[in-house]
């Protein structure tokens, strides 16, 4: 399955997440496995936990950051992809 923008993200009940030094690690409880994400991955984070609309946190990054809308699209999507690849997410 494939992020779009459009969609909600559901982060995991089971994972943890700690800020480190301006990156994150989340941990999946149920895997034990750990996830690192860099600064922007660490405010899409931060963002998701306050309101899981995706388009609404892109909008907010694109605020925050200097970056192409497409750009930011291609990497949040991916990132999105890959957190509920690895059980800490799920998309609706």
């Amino acid at each position: 399955m494939y992020a779009m923008l459009t969609q909600r993200v559901i982060l995991s009940p089971e994972a943890m997440f700690q800020e480190i030094g301006g990156e994150g690690v989340i941990l999946d409880l149920k895997s034990s496995t750990y996830f690192g994400l860099d600064e922007i991955g660490v405010r899409l984070w931060q963002l998701l936990q306050a309101n899981p609309n995706l388009q609404a946190a892109a909008d907010d990054l694109l605020q925050e950051y200097e970056v192409e809308a497409d750009q930011l699209e291609q990497d949040l999507t991916k990132l999105v992809d890959q957190l509920v690849e690895a059980g800490l997410a799920g998309i609706e």
